[in-house]
């Protein structure tokens, strides 16, 4: 067995060949994972926003339902850091809105905000529940609530405290750019700006990003930069994902229902 090993080793070594970098390296108690999509969060509930109440109930749900949460870079190492027993899932949140990031005028983390809530629940569950969670920024678009978490005076610190914390940083392009409605040269300009600013903040590599509208360019070599692009909905993820098409769920009632059996109250 053991001399069948070698050899199998060898002639791989050969080829040149390796597993996939996202494939699992252990048997596997799940089969797939989902990765969930918000964007503003506020009230009303809408197609749109999640109330805080709903946000709070989401994080209830599936930490008694055995989920585990990951940033959706982690995902590239495959699955060995979810605990046994437990089920991955990534909750990514586009358009950089003050609603998921939000300090009071004292200077405290708005408790209502998803960061103050992603915040509250890693200190009551922090065994269980790791403090993660994917924010896809925005820089410059014709609403100011959405350029950067929307307060202006707090930028630097709000994107070194989501590093810091342990939660990721993902590209969304500089404006909401359709990506399938420009040129390549301009899909390329507007990523290469919205990195520059990342870049400043963060202390990791930027790999993630998430098209807007789930648009490709036209040009496909121009997003290759990144490991990992997220669209905007298509179900669950097999462990055999496709880096470069990582579905995703939107957070509202009737996907929750559609995908994870979970009754609208």
């Amino acid at each position: 067995m053991l001399a069948r090993t070698v050899i199998l080793l060898i002639i791989v070594s050969q080829l040149g060949c390796a597993p996939a970098k996202n494939a699992p390296v252990k048997p596997l108690a799940f089969t797939s994972f989902p990765v969930l999509e918000y964007h503003l969060i506020g009230r009303p509930e809408g197609r749109w926003q999640r109330t805080p109440e709903n946000f709070r109930a989401d994080l209830e749900w599936l930490q008694a339902n055995n989920y585990y949460p990951l940033n959706l870079r982690d995902i590239l190492d495959g699955f060995g850091a979810v605990p046994a027993g437990k089920r991955p899932v990534v909750l990514t949140f586009d358009d950089s809105s003050a609603g998921q990031f939000r300090y009071l005028p004292d200077g405290k983390l708005d408790p209502e905000s998803a960061v103050g809530m992603l915040k509250a629940f890693h200190d009551r569950y922090p065994a269980d529940w790791p403090l993660r969670g994917t924010f896809f920024v925005l820089m410059e678009t014709s609403s100011p609530d959405r350029n950067l978490f929307g307060q202006p005076e707090s930028v630097a610190k709000k994107l070194r405290q989501l590093t810091e914390w342990g939660m990721e940083l993902g590209c969304h392009t500089y404006s909401h750019d359709r990506l399938d409605r420009v040129s390549p040269a301009a899909a390329k300009r507007s990523l290469d700006r919205s990195l520059a600013v990342l870049a400043k903040f963060s202390g990791r590599p930027i790999v993630s990003l998430s098209l807007p509208l789930g648009k490709f360019p036209t040009d496909r070599t121009v997003i290759e930069r990144f490991k990992l692009v997220a669209e905007v909905a298509g179900g669950m993820n097999p462990v055999n994902y496709d880096p470069l098409q990582v579905k995703r769920i939107q957070a509202m009632d009737s996907e929750w229902q559609r995908f994870f059996k979970r009754a609208a109250k």
